[in-house]
Protein backbone atom coordinates (compact mmCIF):
# COMPACT_ATOMS: atom_id res chain seq x y z
CA UNK A 1 0.00 0.00 0.00
CA UNK A 2 1.18 3.57 -0.89
CA UNK A 3 2.69 5.01 2.14
CA UNK A 4 -0.08 7.90 1.97
CA UNK A 5 -2.86 5.83 2.52
CA UNK A 6 -2.10 4.72 6.13
CA UNK A 7 -2.85 7.94 7.41
CA UNK A 8 -1.28 8.13 11.25
CA UNK A 9 0.41 4.87 10.68
CA UNK A 10 2.37 6.40 7.59
CA UNK A 11 5.90 6.35 7.92
CA UNK A 12 7.15 10.10 8.44
CA UNK A 13 10.42 9.42 7.22
CA UNK A 14 8.99 8.12 3.96
CA UNK A 15 8.19 9.93 0.36
CA UNK A 16 3.95 9.48 0.43
CA UNK A 17 4.07 7.39 -2.77
CA UNK A 18 6.68 5.12 -1.23
CA UNK A 19 4.94 1.54 -1.06
CA UNK A 20 6.23 -1.83 1.65
CA UNK A 21 7.98 -4.31 -0.87
CA UNK A 22 7.36 -7.80 0.34
CA UNK A 23 9.51 -11.16 -1.50
CA UNK A 24 7.34 -14.00 -1.94
CA UNK A 25 8.74 -15.78 1.07
CA UNK A 26 7.25 -12.60 3.51
CA UNK A 27 4.10 -12.97 1.60
CA UNK A 28 3.75 -16.80 2.55
CA UNK A 29 5.17 -15.67 6.39
CA UNK A 30 2.20 -13.54 6.96
CA UNK A 31 -0.29 -16.13 5.00
CA UNK A 32 1.04 -18.86 7.36
CA UNK A 33 0.27 -16.39 10.46
CA UNK A 34 -3.30 -15.56 8.64
CA UNK A 35 -4.61 -19.37 8.28
CA UNK A 36 -3.51 -20.14 11.86
CA UNK A 37 -4.31 -17.22 14.04
CA UNK A 38 -7.44 -16.79 12.10
CA UNK A 39 -9.13 -19.77 9.59
CA UNK A 40 -12.26 -18.03 9.71
CA UNK A 41 -10.83 -15.61 7.13
CA UNK A 42 -11.31 -18.37 4.68
CA UNK A 43 -15.15 -18.15 4.95
CA UNK A 44 -15.07 -14.94 3.54
CA UNK A 45 -12.62 -15.59 0.61
CA UNK A 46 -14.06 -18.95 -0.38
CA UNK A 47 -16.99 -16.77 -1.07
CA UNK A 48 -17.13 -16.33 -5.11
CA UNK A 49 -20.23 -12.94 -4.90
CA UNK A 50 -21.38 -11.95 -1.77
CA UNK A 51 -24.07 -9.24 -1.41
CA UNK A 52 -24.40 -5.92 1.26
CA UNK A 53 -26.57 -3.46 2.12
CA UNK A 54 -25.41 0.13 1.71
CA UNK A 55 -28.09 2.13 3.70
CA UNK A 56 -31.08 1.92 1.28
CA UNK A 57 -28.90 -0.38 -1.21
CA UNK A 58 -28.24 -3.52 -2.45
CA UNK A 59 -24.85 -3.86 -3.62
CA UNK A 60 -23.41 -7.25 -5.79
CA UNK A 61 -19.72 -7.92 -5.36
CA UNK A 62 -17.85 -10.41 -7.15
CA UNK A 63 -14.61 -12.05 -5.96
CA UNK A 64 -11.26 -11.01 -8.19
CA UNK A 65 -10.37 -14.17 -7.12
CA UNK A 66 -11.54 -15.61 -10.82
CA UNK A 67 -9.96 -19.19 -9.81
CA UNK A 68 -13.71 -19.79 -6.88
CA UNK A 69 -15.98 -22.21 -8.14
CA UNK A 70 -18.56 -20.30 -10.68
CA UNK A 71 -15.77 -17.60 -11.64
CA UNK A 72 -14.21 -18.00 -15.72
CA UNK A 73 -10.60 -19.67 -14.19
CA UNK A 74 -12.24 -22.27 -11.99
CA UNK A 75 -11.03 -25.73 -12.31
CA UNK A 76 -11.82 -28.41 -10.30
CA UNK A 77 -8.18 -29.96 -10.15
CA UNK A 78 -7.62 -26.85 -8.30
CA UNK A 79 -10.13 -26.30 -5.28
CA UNK A 80 -8.91 -22.72 -3.88
CA UNK A 81 -10.84 -21.39 -1.46
CA UNK A 82 -8.79 -18.08 -1.16
CA UNK A 83 -7.01 -16.16 -1.06
CA UNK A 84 -5.92 -12.15 -2.23
CA UNK A 85 -4.99 -10.90 -5.17
CA UNK A 86 -3.33 -7.44 -5.39
CA UNK A 87 -2.04 -5.30 -8.70
CA UNK A 88 0.41 -2.17 -8.21
CA UNK A 89 2.88 -0.51 -10.80
CA UNK A 90 5.67 -1.74 -9.25
CA UNK A 91 4.96 -5.65 -8.47
CA UNK A 92 2.31 -6.31 -11.74
CA UNK A 93 -0.52 -8.51 -10.90
CA UNK A 94 0.23 -10.65 -7.69
CA UNK A 95 -1.94 -13.49 -6.32
CA UNK A 96 -1.94 -15.67 -3.12
CA UNK A 97 -3.90 -18.40 -3.36
CA UNK A 98 -4.65 -21.45 -0.72
CA UNK A 99 -6.53 -24.82 -1.38
CA UNK A 100 -6.74 -28.40 0.66
CA UNK A 101 -5.03 -31.24 -1.08
CA UNK A 102 -4.99 -34.99 0.50
CA UNK A 103 -6.28 -33.35 3.69
CA UNK A 104 -3.05 -31.29 3.96
CA UNK A 105 -3.28 -26.82 2.96
CA UNK A 106 -0.79 -25.55 0.48
CA UNK A 107 -0.48 -21.86 -0.04
CA UNK A 108 1.29 -20.70 -3.27
CA UNK A 109 2.50 -16.83 -3.76
CA UNK A 110 2.67 -15.25 -7.30
CA UNK A 111 4.52 -11.82 -7.97
CA UNK A 112 5.03 -9.89 -11.03
CA UNK A 113 2.58 -11.93 -13.47
CA UNK A 114 1.92 -9.73 -16.51
CA UNK A 115 -1.08 -7.78 -16.61
CA UNK A 116 -2.37 -6.27 -19.95
CA UNK A 117 -5.45 -5.37 -18.80
CA UNK A 118 -8.06 -6.03 -16.71
CA UNK A 119 -9.20 -9.01 -18.14
CA UNK A 120 -5.79 -10.41 -18.19
CA UNK A 121 -6.14 -14.02 -16.45
CA UNK A 122 -2.12 -14.41 -16.29
CA UNK A 123 -2.10 -14.68 -12.45
CA UNK A 124 -4.30 -17.64 -12.65
CA UNK A 125 -2.35 -19.58 -15.13
CA UNK A 126 0.93 -18.73 -13.26
CA UNK A 127 -0.78 -20.13 -9.77
CA UNK A 128 -2.21 -23.16 -11.87
CA UNK A 129 1.77 -23.81 -13.09
CA UNK A 130 3.30 -23.75 -9.73
CA UNK A 131 0.55 -26.12 -7.80
CA UNK A 132 1.14 -28.34 -10.88
CA UNK A 133 4.42 -28.12 -10.28
CA UNK A 134 4.21 -29.60 -6.63
CA UNK A 135 1.61 -32.24 -7.40
CA UNK A 136 4.05 -33.69 -10.05
CA UNK A 137 7.50 -33.52 -7.92
CA UNK A 138 6.32 -33.36 -4.03
CA UNK A 139 3.97 -36.00 -2.22
CA UNK A 140 2.78 -35.86 1.40
CA UNK A 141 4.75 -38.56 3.57
CA UNK A 142 3.90 -38.98 7.27
CA UNK A 143 6.50 -39.04 9.92
CA UNK A 144 5.75 -41.72 12.54
CA UNK A 145 7.06 -43.04 15.93
CA UNK A 146 6.67 -46.20 13.31
CA UNK A 147 9.28 -44.88 11.05
CA UNK A 148 11.54 -43.81 14.13
CA UNK A 149 11.85 -40.29 12.32
CA UNK A 150 12.89 -37.95 13.91
CA UNK A 151 15.07 -40.75 15.77
CA UNK A 152 14.17 -41.07 19.16
CA UNK A 153 16.61 -39.51 20.61
CA UNK A 154 18.20 -39.94 24.35
CA UNK A 155 18.97 -36.51 26.08
CA UNK A 156 20.33 -35.56 29.43
CA UNK A 157 18.40 -34.67 32.69
CA UNK A 158 19.46 -32.11 35.00
CA UNK A 159 18.60 -32.50 38.07
CA UNK A 160 16.25 -35.52 37.39
CA UNK A 161 16.07 -38.59 39.27
CA UNK A 162 16.99 -40.01 35.53
CA UNK A 163 19.94 -38.99 34.32
CA UNK A 164 18.53 -39.26 30.58
CA UNK A 165 15.28 -39.69 28.45
CA UNK A 166 13.85 -40.99 25.48
CA UNK A 167 12.50 -37.70 23.44
CA UNK A 168 9.69 -38.54 21.07
CA UNK A 169 7.39 -36.09 18.39
CA UNK A 170 4.39 -35.08 20.32
CA UNK A 171 2.49 -36.19 17.42
CA UNK A 172 2.22 -37.92 13.63
CA UNK A 173 3.40 -35.45 11.27
CA UNK A 174 2.50 -35.32 7.36
CA UNK A 175 4.75 -33.09 5.27
CA UNK A 176 5.15 -32.39 1.59
CA UNK A 177 8.72 -33.93 0.54
CA UNK A 178 10.13 -34.49 -2.96
CA UNK A 179 8.88 -37.72 -4.57
CA UNK A 180 12.89 -39.22 -4.47
CA UNK A 181 13.09 -37.80 -0.66
CA UNK A 182 13.54 -40.82 1.51
CA UNK A 183 12.09 -40.48 5.15
CA UNK A 184 15.28 -42.37 6.47
CA UNK A 185 17.31 -39.88 4.82
CA UNK A 186 16.11 -37.10 6.68
CA UNK A 187 18.72 -34.98 9.19
CA UNK A 188 16.82 -34.57 12.19
CA UNK A 189 18.56 -32.62 15.30
CA UNK A 190 17.38 -31.92 18.45
CA UNK A 191 16.82 -28.58 19.90
CA UNK A 192 18.26 -28.90 23.54
CA UNK A 193 21.32 -30.83 24.76
CA UNK A 194 19.49 -31.12 28.46
CA UNK A 195 16.25 -31.17 29.49
CA UNK A 196 15.62 -29.73 33.07
CA UNK A 197 13.52 -31.72 35.60
CA UNK A 198 10.46 -31.97 37.06
CA UNK A 199 9.06 -32.95 33.36
CA UNK A 200 5.26 -34.13 32.98
CA UNK A 201 4.62 -36.74 30.81
CA UNK A 202 3.46 -35.44 26.88
CA UNK A 203 4.25 -32.37 27.41
CA UNK A 204 6.09 -29.99 24.92
CA UNK A 205 9.77 -30.43 26.01
CA UNK A 206 11.62 -28.67 22.61
CA UNK A 207 11.90 -29.50 19.15
CA UNK A 208 12.93 -32.03 16.32
CA UNK A 209 14.79 -29.59 13.42
CA UNK A 210 14.84 -31.29 10.38
CA UNK A 211 17.83 -29.20 8.85
CA UNK A 212 17.59 -30.55 5.13
CA UNK A 213 14.30 -29.50 4.57
CA UNK A 214 13.75 -25.59 4.31
CA UNK A 215 11.12 -23.79 6.47
CA UNK A 216 9.86 -20.24 6.27
CA UNK A 217 11.44 -17.46 8.72
CA UNK A 218 13.58 -21.01 10.18
CA UNK A 219 17.47 -21.08 9.62
CA UNK A 220 17.00 -24.68 11.45
CA UNK A 221 14.70 -25.84 8.96
CA UNK A 222 11.08 -27.56 9.60
CA UNK A 223 10.14 -28.04 13.30
CA UNK A 224 8.60 -30.58 14.79
CA UNK A 225 7.35 -30.82 18.62
CA UNK A 226 9.15 -33.00 21.20
CA UNK A 227 7.74 -34.72 24.19
CA UNK A 228 8.63 -37.58 26.56
CA UNK A 229 6.65 -40.80 27.40
CA UNK A 230 7.15 -40.74 30.95
CA UNK A 231 7.15 -38.48 34.29
CA UNK A 232 10.64 -37.64 35.46
CA UNK A 233 10.84 -35.99 39.34
CA UNK A 234 13.12 -33.35 40.28
CA UNK A 235 16.15 -34.91 42.46
CA UNK A 236 15.81 -34.56 46.11
CA UNK A 237 18.83 -31.88 46.99
CA UNK A 238 19.90 -33.94 49.93
CA UNK A 239 19.88 -37.46 47.67
CA UNK A 240 22.35 -35.18 45.01
CA UNK A 241 24.39 -34.24 48.12
CA UNK A 242 24.61 -38.48 49.39
CA UNK A 243 25.16 -39.20 45.83
CA UNK A 244 28.08 -36.72 45.38
CA UNK A 245 29.16 -37.51 48.83
CA UNK A 246 29.35 -41.13 47.91
CA UNK A 247 30.86 -40.85 44.65
CA UNK A 248 33.64 -38.50 46.24
CA UNK A 249 34.42 -41.44 48.96
CA UNK A 250 34.52 -43.83 46.12
CA UNK A 251 36.97 -41.88 44.28
CA UNK A 252 38.52 -42.04 47.47
CA UNK A 253 39.00 -45.76 48.33
CA UNK A 254 39.73 -46.62 44.71
CA UNK A 255 42.79 -44.40 44.88
CA UNK A 256 43.86 -45.96 48.32
CA UNK A 257 43.47 -49.51 47.83
CA UNK A 258 43.18 -49.48 44.20
CA UNK A 259 39.77 -51.35 44.89
CA UNK A 260 38.54 -50.79 41.31
CA UNK A 261 41.06 -52.42 39.61
CA UNK A 262 41.18 -55.65 41.81
CA UNK A 263 37.45 -55.81 40.97
CA UNK A 264 37.82 -55.81 37.35
CA UNK A 265 40.44 -58.35 37.21
CA UNK A 266 39.10 -60.52 39.43
CA UNK A 267 35.81 -60.26 37.21
CA UNK A 268 37.51 -60.88 34.02
CA UNK A 269 39.25 -63.96 35.16
CA UNK A 270 35.25 -65.37 35.64
CA UNK A 271 34.21 -64.39 31.98
CA UNK A 272 34.28 -66.97 29.27
CA UNK A 273 35.45 -65.97 26.01
CA UNK A 274 35.17 -69.25 24.07
CA UNK A 275 33.69 -66.94 20.83
CA UNK A 276 31.84 -70.16 19.18
CA UNK A 277 30.23 -71.32 22.31
CA UNK A 278 26.29 -71.54 21.17
CA UNK A 279 23.87 -73.27 24.04
CA UNK A 280 22.29 -75.25 20.57
CA UNK A 281 23.69 -77.24 17.68
CA UNK A 282 22.88 -75.29 14.17
CA UNK A 283 20.29 -77.15 12.24
CA UNK A 284 21.45 -78.49 9.22
CA UNK A 285 19.82 -76.22 6.95
CA UNK A 286 21.28 -73.08 8.40
CA UNK A 287 22.59 -70.72 5.80
CA UNK A 288 26.48 -70.06 5.88
CA UNK A 289 27.20 -67.48 7.66
CA UNK A 290 27.76 -63.57 6.55
CA UNK A 291 24.22 -64.57 4.01
CA UNK A 292 22.28 -61.78 4.96
CA UNK A 293 19.31 -61.53 2.04
CA UNK A 294 18.22 -65.26 2.76
CA UNK A 295 15.76 -66.68 5.70
CA UNK A 296 18.59 -68.23 7.79
CA UNK A 297 16.71 -71.50 7.51
CA UNK A 298 16.14 -73.11 4.35
CA UNK A 299 12.51 -73.47 5.16
CA UNK A 300 9.98 -70.83 5.89
CA UNK A 301 9.71 -69.35 9.10
CA UNK A 302 7.28 -70.02 11.57
CA UNK A 303 3.82 -68.83 12.76
CA UNK A 304 4.69 -67.32 15.98
CA UNK A 305 0.92 -66.56 16.53
CA UNK A 306 0.62 -70.13 16.76
CA UNK A 307 4.10 -71.07 18.85
CA UNK A 308 2.98 -72.26 22.30
CA UNK A 309 5.25 -70.71 24.87
CA UNK A 310 6.69 -68.63 22.88
CA UNK A 311 10.14 -66.25 23.22
CA UNK A 312 13.48 -65.66 22.08
CA UNK A 313 17.25 -66.35 22.96
CA UNK A 314 20.16 -64.79 21.49
CA UNK A 315 23.31 -65.67 21.96
CA UNK A 316 26.15 -62.98 21.61
CA UNK A 317 29.26 -65.11 21.85
CA UNK A 318 27.27 -68.20 19.43
CA UNK A 319 26.18 -65.11 16.87
CA UNK A 320 23.15 -66.86 17.28
CA UNK A 321 19.21 -66.24 17.96
CA UNK A 322 16.73 -68.49 18.28
CA UNK A 323 13.15 -68.42 18.12
CA UNK A 324 11.83 -71.00 20.92
CA UNK A 325 8.53 -72.94 21.78
CA UNK A 326 9.28 -73.74 25.60
CA UNK A 327 12.58 -75.17 25.75
CA UNK A 328 13.02 -76.08 22.33
CA UNK A 329 14.56 -74.23 19.44
CA UNK A 330 12.26 -74.03 16.47
CA UNK A 331 13.96 -71.84 13.86
CA UNK A 332 17.73 -70.44 14.57
CA UNK A 333 18.69 -67.42 13.16
CA UNK A 334 22.10 -65.68 12.53
CA UNK A 335 22.99 -62.67 14.16
CA UNK A 336 25.56 -60.18 15.10
CA UNK A 337 25.09 -58.78 18.72
CA UNK A 338 27.27 -56.01 20.44
CA UNK A 339 31.12 -55.77 20.18
CA UNK A 340 33.19 -56.65 23.06
CA UNK A 341 35.08 -54.36 25.10
CA UNK A 342 37.31 -55.61 28.02
CA UNK A 343 35.13 -59.02 27.72
CA UNK A 344 31.95 -57.10 27.52
CA UNK A 345 29.34 -56.58 25.20
CA UNK A 346 27.25 -53.68 24.08
CA UNK A 347 24.45 -55.72 24.17
CA UNK A 348 23.01 -55.29 27.62
CA UNK A 349 22.62 -59.51 29.15
CA UNK A 350 19.41 -60.44 30.81
CA UNK A 351 15.58 -60.55 29.97
CA UNK A 352 13.21 -57.95 28.56
CA UNK A 353 10.15 -58.02 26.40
CA UNK A 354 9.69 -57.08 22.73
CA UNK A 355 7.83 -53.13 22.29
CA UNK A 356 5.62 -51.58 20.64
CA UNK A 357 8.39 -49.36 18.70
CA UNK A 358 8.93 -51.14 15.17
CA UNK A 359 8.99 -49.98 11.49
CA UNK A 360 10.57 -50.28 8.13
CA UNK A 361 13.35 -48.67 8.15
CA UNK A 362 15.90 -45.95 10.12
CA UNK A 363 18.78 -44.02 9.54
CA UNK A 364 20.57 -42.30 12.52
CA UNK A 365 22.98 -39.79 11.53
CA UNK A 366 25.04 -39.63 14.85
CA UNK A 367 26.47 -43.49 13.67
CA UNK A 368 25.94 -42.70 9.62
CA UNK A 369 24.45 -46.17 9.79
CA UNK A 370 20.44 -47.46 9.28
CA UNK A 371 19.13 -50.52 8.62
CA UNK A 372 15.86 -51.97 7.07
CA UNK A 373 12.80 -53.54 9.19
CA UNK A 374 13.02 -53.31 13.38
CA UNK A 375 11.65 -53.49 16.15
CA UNK A 376 12.48 -52.53 20.21
CA UNK A 377 13.43 -55.04 22.77
CA UNK A 378 14.79 -52.34 25.44
CA UNK A 379 14.67 -48.33 26.24
CA UNK A 380 11.49 -47.95 23.49
CA UNK A 381 14.04 -47.69 20.07
CA UNK A 382 17.44 -47.59 21.87
CA UNK A 383 17.80 -51.55 21.36
CA UNK A 384 16.08 -53.21 18.81
CA UNK A 385 16.46 -56.14 16.49
CA UNK A 386 17.12 -55.32 12.96
CA UNK A 387 18.37 -56.31 9.76
CA UNK A 388 22.56 -55.85 8.75
CA UNK A 389 22.99 -51.99 8.49
CA UNK A 390 22.57 -49.83 5.59
CA UNK A 391 24.33 -46.90 4.29
CA UNK A 392 23.02 -42.77 3.73
CA UNK A 393 21.63 -44.26 0.26
CA UNK A 394 19.55 -47.30 2.03
CA UNK A 395 22.14 -49.67 0.12
CA UNK A 396 22.91 -52.91 2.31
CA UNK A 397 26.98 -51.76 4.07
CA UNK A 398 28.10 -55.59 2.77
CA UNK A 399 31.47 -55.13 4.98
CA UNK A 400 29.15 -55.12 8.08
CA UNK A 401 26.92 -57.52 6.64
CA UNK A 402 29.86 -60.46 6.01
CA UNK A 403 30.02 -60.32 9.96
CA UNK A 404 26.51 -61.85 10.33
CA UNK A 405 26.19 -65.49 12.37
CA UNK A 406 30.13 -64.86 12.12
CA UNK A 407 31.29 -61.75 14.67
CA UNK A 408 30.15 -59.34 17.50
CA UNK A 409 30.20 -55.84 15.70
CA UNK A 410 27.22 -53.69 16.28
CA UNK A 411 26.59 -51.05 18.46
CA UNK A 412 24.21 -52.78 20.89
CA UNK A 413 21.49 -53.84 18.64
CA UNK A 414 21.00 -57.14 17.63
CA UNK A 415 21.56 -57.60 13.71
CA UNK A 416 19.71 -60.28 11.35
CA UNK A 417 19.49 -61.12 7.59
CA UNK A 418 16.91 -58.75 5.87
CA UNK A 419 14.02 -61.78 5.55
CA UNK A 420 14.83 -62.42 8.99
CA UNK A 421 14.16 -59.15 10.28
CA UNK A 422 11.22 -58.26 8.37
CA UNK A 423 9.44 -60.87 9.13
CA UNK A 424 10.70 -60.93 12.72
CA UNK A 425 9.65 -57.15 12.88
CA UNK A 426 5.95 -57.86 10.96
CA UNK A 427 4.96 -60.67 13.51
CA UNK A 428 6.64 -60.92 16.81
CA UNK A 429 3.84 -60.08 19.11
CA UNK A 430 4.21 -57.35 21.44
CA UNK A 431 5.24 -58.87 25.04
CA UNK A 432 7.08 -61.72 23.92
CA UNK A 433 9.74 -62.49 26.10
CA UNK A 434 13.58 -62.15 24.88
CA UNK A 435 16.72 -63.35 26.95
CA UNK A 436 19.95 -62.34 26.12
CA UNK A 437 22.95 -63.93 27.18
CA UNK A 438 27.03 -64.36 26.43
CA UNK A 439 26.63 -67.79 25.15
Amino acid sequence: MPNYTLGEESFKDKDKDAENILSASDMAIIISHLLKEFPQVLDTTSKANSSFIDQDQTISMESSNWMLKGLSEYDSNYPVDGLKTGTTDAAGACFSATMQKEGQRIATVILGAEHVDGNDPSRFTQTKKLMNYIFDHYQIKEITAKNKVPEITRVKIDDGEKKSALVYMKQPTKLWLPKEQKISNLKVKFSKSALQAPITKNEKVGEFYISNLPALNSSHGVEIEATVHENIKKINPLMNLFSYVNQAAKKYYQSIFNYGEKREKNSKSKVKTKKDEKPYPDPADLAEVGTWNKNSEAKGHPNLAKVKNLWIRVSLKGNRTYIMSGNKPIYTMLSTGGAYHKNKSDTPTGTYYIQEERGDDFYNNELNEGAKYYVSWKDHGVYLFHSVPTKSDGSINKKEAAKLGRSSGSHGCIRLSVPDSKWLAETVPVGTKVVIKDK
